[in-house]
């Protein structure tokens, strides 16, 4: 079972000789390549398998339709149904999805329930609509988004529709701003950058409970209230005793 379960977006299986070729078992996650080789990570992997000449790639029809066959995939119920056997069978904690990954994980939060493992979702550079972000209000989401994405304002353009990853999400339980500067694709930034590795590694470490606290904070608490507790006894044998002492005489 992997503690951590991705979701990678559009085009991830689209190969031109030379140019792109094929990426490996932690497709476009690539600070989370360590993470899928040692089984702490695995990737969901969906989407149309295909390769084009570097000519296709000049145009924008080819563009729409496969935008537009990967987005009728990411909705079909045997794309749904293979996540949610997916799922079940690793039981993660924390679930990442990058760009249609997202639009995918909505849809599917739509239709089925998550795993009582899922403790935190984190959308990046979210191509879903600001509004229908998370159908999926029990799990806390992190949104991380940046507002000069260039798919992104294509996408917003084409579906006409502001999108999560460009202008964050009232639904977010928190909105991070994470600027998008590692060439050459920007829209993949985040999830080649060692600093948001960092920081899933601090929510990985930082489990929480089910009553919202992480594990030394509810210990804490424990503490403290077994303490209360046993002053609380002892105030009250003392006050029973006390009373009875009154009534004796």
């Amino acid at each position: 079972m992997a503690k951590i379960v991705l979701i990678h977006g559009f085009a991830v299986h689209l190969t031109v000789p030379i140019i792109r070729p094929p990426f490996g078992p932690a497709a476009c996650f690539k600070v989370f390549e360590k993470k899928v080789e040692d089984g702490e990570a695995k990737v969901f992997q969906w989407g149309i398998k295909k390769q084009v000449s570097p000519v296709r790639l000049l145009d924008p029809f080819f563009w729409i339709k496969h935008y537009q066959s990967e987005k009728a995939i990411a909705t079909s119920s045997a794309t749904l149904e293979r996540l949610q056997d997916f799922l079940e069978q690793e039981k993660p904690e924390i679930i990442i999805c990058h760009s249609m990954g997202c639009y995918l994980l909505n849809n599917f939060c739509k239709n089925f329930s998550l795993p009582d493992s899922v403790k935190k979702i984190i959308f990046v550079q979210a191509d879903t609509s600001t509004t229908s972000a998370s159908y999926a209000p029990s799990v806390p989401l992190h949104n991380f988004f940046c507002p000069w994405d260039p798919t992104l304002l294509i996408s917003m353009i084409f579906n006409r529709e502001k999108r999560v990853g460009l202008f964050s999400s009232s639904k977010a339980d928190k909105n991070i701003f994470w600027p998008l500067f590692l060439p050459i694709n920007l829209h993949t930034s985040t999830i080649r950058d060692k600093r948001f590795l960092e920081f899933v590694e601090f929510f990985s470490s930082t489990s929480i409970t089910e009553n919202g606290f992480t594990p030394s904070q509810e210990g804490e608490l424990v503490k403290i209230s077994d303490e209360t507790l046993k002053q609380f006894k002892a105030g009250k044998i003392k006050g029973y005793k006390s009373a009875k002492s009154l009534f004796d005489k």
